[in-house]
């Protein structure tokens, strides 16, 4: 080690003392040039940017990543239900434990909480107009509440187990119930009657959907794995189909063409006009979805499962065009009726909303007539407009760019000193090899790197070991490693540090060298492949 260091030391005098009359020399001509023509800023040290892929981003997942967080509000159970009503203001309500609480678009909070449950509510559902609510309970009983005063304007007894699934009809006149007693009943609201109670499941019913164009048709999921089709002015089924799993969800087109089921970790969906025939199943969650819905267009659908998953269908494609993960299983999700609002229930109680950025109102002639001439609001105008580009600002001070380390080095032609900083300094690998590039451009490479002893050569000789291989910056390490070894290689084996990585560096572009080959020949394989494939 010590001869290797008195050996290094005695080879950088004559490097030092040439490096020491270049920058002399230089120092001599910048002087000129700055006596004729002024001090001028350094331009900064170009980083080396990488070649970015461009996204592929559709429409659709432009769409949904405008939903950004707003607010998380924690309810005292698990969130079981969302519903959304579908006029202004766009009230939604939550069910969780033994309460249903509606809330507001504008304040993302609790509008009004309707408690009167005497058990575990279930299936609160909004009518359209956001004045009444309907839902479902453990002990038995359907309520109908009015939002504005809580109170109860209908308690319907019927249903002989409990009632998990409650929905108003199309025409707000009639409500739709269903539950663990594996019965489908519906009720005339003005009245407080039972109409009609249709059986023919075989086990607890868990959801149902009704049709927006055709009011007598409504569809039911149940756990014995069928998803029915009934008509209301019969009172019988018209359809079954066998989704092949427990049925957590159901929901239809507005047409009444295309039904969607959900069941353990699958959607299926579809086509009522061709006897329920089955169009296309989806198998993208892990674990059990537990809500499917629609969009306010009608033209998306979100389902949400066990697995902190929320994943986004476009109808056109039954593709998944953007997923969100949760921190805790989805039990519900929705949008509000303006699609301004993402809303998800979860298993520890969490409602999570997100909201688009509402767009900056537009000026009207109202509000510019507002400005009277000679007011401090009409001299103010514009006056937060940035200026563009073309714009001649004055009376500002121009501030100096805040130079780096590395770039004031290179400013004082102190070379050594801007390489070492950057490899000692621990900067990221485009900033070493920007600065290589530098060195390279003004022949200061040999120069750089020659004369260094043990301790100083060690990092070099890392970082390349590291880097080397990397596509991005092979090239211009491969020109730092033959300078190594031109430098280098006489006096090798005078330290075992610097030997070890030395064979490190030969490993590694070996082992290189080995790996593009099998690439080379696997593409000429692949090539004649194609060619006699092309042929045939």
């Amino acid at each position: 080690q010590s001869r290797y260091s008195s050996i290094s030391a005695t080879g950088a005098v004559p490097a030092r003392r040439n490096e020491a009359r270049t920058v002399r020399a230089q120092r001599g001509q910048s002087s000129g040039i700055n006596a004729e023509y002024g001090m001028a800023d350094l331009k900064k040290l170009i980083i080396k940017e990488n070649v970015k892929t461009l996204s592929k981003s559709s429409p659709e997942e432009r769409f949904w990543k405008k939903f950004k967080f707003a607010a998380a509000i924690k309810e005292f159970g698990a969130v079981s239900h969302l519903s959304f009503s579908q006029e202004a203001p766009y009230y939604y309500t939550v069910t969780s434990g033994t309460k249903v609480n509606v809330y507001s678009v504008k304040t993302n909070a609790v509008h009004q909480s309707i408690s009167r449950f005497k058990k575990t509510a279930y299936s609160g559902c909004i009518r359209r107009d956001g004045k009444l609510v309907v839902a479902g309970s453990e002990d038995n009983s359907v309520q109908v509440f009015e939002v504005g005063t809580r109170s109860i304007l209908r308690q319907l007894t019927g249903h002989v187990r409990p009632c998990h699934v409650t929905k108003f009809d199309v025409g707000d006149t009639h409500l739709l119930s269903a539950g663990d007693d594996k019965t489908l009943r519906c009720w005339d609201l003005p009245t407080g009657e039972e109409v009609l109670c249709m059986t023919g499941h075989d086990d607890y019913i868990r959801s149902a959907a009704t049709v927006a164009m055709c009011p007598d048709i409504w569809f039911s999921g149940s756990y014995d794995h069928t998803v029915k089709m009934w008509d209301k002015r019969t009172g019988e089924c018209t359809l079954t189909v066998d989704h092949g799993a427990p049925v957590e969800s159901v929901v239809v087109l507005p047409s009444g063409g295309i039904a969607i089921s959900s069941g353990s970790n699958k959607i299926k969906v579809w086509d009522v006009h061709r006897s329920g025939g089955l169009l296309t199943t989806l198998a993208n969650h892990q674990k059990t979805i537990t809500c499917l819905a629609l969009d306010s267009s009608n033209t998306r659908l979100l389902s949400a499962s066990l697995d902190h998953q929320v994943k986004m269908y476009d109808l056109s494609t039954y593709k998944v065009t953007h997923s969100i993960k949760y921190s805790a299983p989805v039990l519900a999700i929705g949008t509000t009726g303006n699609n301004s609002r993402l809303v998800a229930g979860c298993n520890d109680g969490l409602v999570q909303i997100r909201e688009q950025p509402s767009p900056a109102p537009c000026p009207t002639k109202r509000s510019l007539a507002a400005i009277l001439p000679g007011s401090s609001a009409f001299f103010a105008r514009g006056k937060n407009i940035p200026p563009a580009k073309t714009d001649s600002v004055s009376g500002q001070e121009v501030k100096r760019k805040k130079l780096s380390q590395y770039d004031l080095h290179l400013k004082r032609f102190q070379y050594r000193e801007a390489f070492d900083h950057v490899i000692k300094s621990r900067h990221s690998p485009d900033i070493v090899v920007s600065v290589l590039q530098e060195l390279f451009r003004r022949d200061a490479m040999k120069r750089v790197l020659s004369g260094r002893n043990e301790d100083t050569l060690q990092p070099v000789l890392v970082f390349l070991v590291s880097h080397v291989t990397n596509p991005r910056y092979c090239s211009v390490l491969c020109d730092v490693a033959h300078v190594l070894a031109d430098l280098y290689s006489p006096i090798l084996g005078m330290s075992p540090a610097i030997d070890k990585l030395f064979e490190k560096l030969n490993k590694r572009l070996q082992f290189e060298i080995k790996v593009q080959e099998r690439y080379m020949k696997l593409q000429g394989a692949m090539e004649c492949f194609f060619t006699a494939t092309g042929l045939s």
